[in-house]
């Protein structure tokens, strides 16, 4: 009797749940009370629910609906709208200022509006995207051409330096300032990053999912979802930005501004209207924002770019025999190159292509109810715009399996730098804040790379071009490769 009114009940909650559903939402699978219909990170997954239900599709999880999105061009319309370009408010996403909405990357609003607004004006003020910033990394890129040079005959990982040398050129614009590239605070700094990020799934459980935080025991969710991990990075960054902000502080010409953060002081300080939100907690945000944002993506898509020069020694060769025609030896390459180097720039793309560094895109959210391709999309849907998708769509690129540069060259050899389906740097209105400072340096540092080495797999090896078992971004798989040194 009891299992007869048990089964009942839960039909009831069943019907109900189903009938009180809004009408014209996305097709997905079949939703739940409570448990919802699940949620994917995998991109076998993803291509499995776009095949069966289209484009657009949604799941939902713990009652939190996501779309996904995996149409190049209904990305361009969705994120291209304001009301897709929210980020999610789920307080998890705030961690160094426990739940409140601080910094640029995750904020919504006038916080975010404001906040970009600043953060452009200075970086561009400073050099981003304009050729007086080559001088800075090509320093670097000697310092790292340098560092390399101790790994070059011997089988080797990749080079920590690779890190810190991309980090330094928008540090010194940031907290002007320079690191050494095995700098023991800031190696272990970005270690704890990495694993925050292998560890990013069971995080995003618990945030679409807080009720877990509240019934279940701290040893179990540490245990289970590896929090400890959120506490050990918290600790780090208000140690090392901390430090950061102090020097600064000390430092600071209230008539003369050296760099982002000096000029951030200045404006919380003198209370102007773009500072109604600025404040020391939030600034702590910021720096962990463009401290991330500064290394992660480009020294990752360099480490792709050395796995595919190896896996691919012809393409790696004739980029370099191009560098050798264009660059003389002993000089640096420069962006002055860039428009004589376009297999490297083809080469960069194809990479940046086939890699999809961050698969889902940076998470969005609806900021109010609203339709794309005729469905309705609730406000406080979580949205997903999956390059990695459109990345090896058939629409848009032929043979999307293959690894091939001529994608990105003309009839006549010349770069192609705008081709449908490809967003490396996400698209619309939350288009990445550092993108013309992250080709600058993949541009740079590549061509120095390729002008000093050849990159080769160890005798008897294959390159693994599998990604790290990471959620939300596809990490290089850290593994033995050959450095040799070019005459």
């Amino acid at each position: 009797m009891i299992f007869e009114i048990v089964l009942f009940l839960s039909l009831v909650l069943i019907l109900r749940h189903w009938l009180t559903r809004p009408k014209g939402l996305p097709p997905g699978p079949l939703v739940y009370p409570i448990f919802g219909s699940g949620l994917t990170f995998q991109m076998k997954k993803v291509e499995y629910y776009q095949k069966k239900y289209g484009d657009v599709f949604m799941l939902e999880f713990a009652g939190v609906k996501l779309l996904y999105i995996c149409d190049y061009k209904l990305m361009k319309d969705g994120l291209g709208r304001t009301e897709f370009s929210d980020r999610p408010n789920l307080e998890g996403f705030h961690f160094l200022t426990d739940g409140r909405e601080s910094g640029v990357i995750m904020s919504n609003g006038q916080r975010w509006v404001k906040a970009r607004r600043f953060l452009l004006r200075n970086l561009r003020d400073l050099g981003m995207g304009k050729s007086r910033l080559d001088d800075a990394i090509v320093h670097e890129a000697r310092y790292l051409i340098e560092d390399f040079q101790h790994y070059a005959g011997n089988p080797s990982k990749f080079p920590e330096s690779l890190n810190i040398g991309v980090l330094n050129v928008v540090w010194q614009m940031v907290a002007g300032r320079r690191y050494d590239l095995h700098d023991e605070e800031v190696c272990d700094f970005i270690k704890i990053m990495k694993r925050l990020q292998e560890d990013a799934f069971g995080f995003f459980i618990l945030e679409t999912c807080p009720i877990l935080k509240k019934i279940l025991p701290k040893y179990v969710i540490n245990k289970f979802f590896r929090m400890e991990i959120l506490d050990h990075t918290v600790a780090a960054a208000k140690k090392l930005f901390g430090k950061t902000i102090e020097a600064r502080k000390a430092e600071l010409d209230i008539n003369h501004a050296e760099n982002v953060i000096d000029e951030y002081l200045i404006q919380m300080n003198d209370k102007t209207e773009i500072a109604e939100f600025f404040n020391e907690e939030d600034l702590m945000t910021v720096i962990f924002d463009l401290f991330s944002a500064g290394f992660e993506t480009t020294s990752n898509v360099l480490r792709w770019m050395i796995l595919y020069a190896a896996k691919y020694p012809d393409v790696q060769k004739r980029v370099q025999e191009q560098i050798d025609e264009v660059v003389p030896r002993g000089e640096f390459p420069t962006n002055q190159h860039k428009s004589r180097l376009p297999l490297l720039e083809a080469f960069i793309h194809e990479v940046l292509r086939v890699s999809s560094l961050l698969p889902y895109g940076v998470l969005h959210a609806t900021g109010a109810d609203t339709h794309l391709a005729g469905y309705l999309v609730p406000k406080g849907t979580l949205v997903f715009a999956v390059s990695g998708f459109s990345h090896q769509d058939p629409r848009y690129w032929e043979s999307p399996q293959k690894f091939k540069i001529e994608r990105f060259l003309d009839e006549e050899g010349k770069f192609i730098p705008h081709k449908e389906g490809f967003t490396p740097f996400s698209i619309g209105k939350r288009n990445c804040l550092g993108e013309s400072l992250a080709r600058m340096e993949l541009s740079i540092f590549s061509a120095a790379l390729f002008q000093n080495f050849t990159f080769s797999p160890l005798e008897g090896r294959e390159i693994d071009l599998t990604p790290q078992n990471a959620p939300l971004v596809n990490l290089a798989q850290d593994q033995g490769i050959l450095i040799s040194a070019r005459n």
